[in-house]
């Protein structure tokens, strides 16, 4: 379970990272400042939020109490984008992602006494 969890950071860093970047970096990020309509460059900006979660909890990933936090904000986060995305009906790929990654964090969740100190 350890090494999921491990597993779950690291792609939960690098896949919001990069929806972040292109969030930011896309037609309706920065370039569009002034324009309205700049929801994308918001999103991005949440997203790079939770993609530092992988970061700050990194040195603490053994401890209970951490693992719990951080698990909690990934499960809420992605089952609500899952959810989101699935009445939007438009992006399936980000959508399996989702769905993915919010199983993987119930599941740590549920899991995580047994290998954590």
């Amino acid at each position: 379970m350890k090494v999921l969890f491990i597993l779950v950071l690291v792609v939960n860093l690098l896949a919001e990272a990069l929806a972040a970047t292109t969030l930011i970096g896309g037609p309706e990020g920065i370039a569009a400042a002034g324009k309205g309509g700049m929801w994308s460059m918001h999103y991005g900006f949440a997203a790079l939020a939770i993609a530092s979660a992988s970061l700050w909890v990194w040195p603490y990933r053994n401890n209970l109490k951490v693992v719990t936090a951080v698990l909690g904000v990934l499960c809420t986060f992605h089952t609500g984008l899952f959810i989101s995305l699935t009445l939007a009906g438009d992006q399936q790929v980000g959508q399996i992602i989702h769905c993915v990654m919010a199983v993987l964090c119930i599941v740590l969740f549920t899991q995580r006494a047994k290998w954590c100190e």
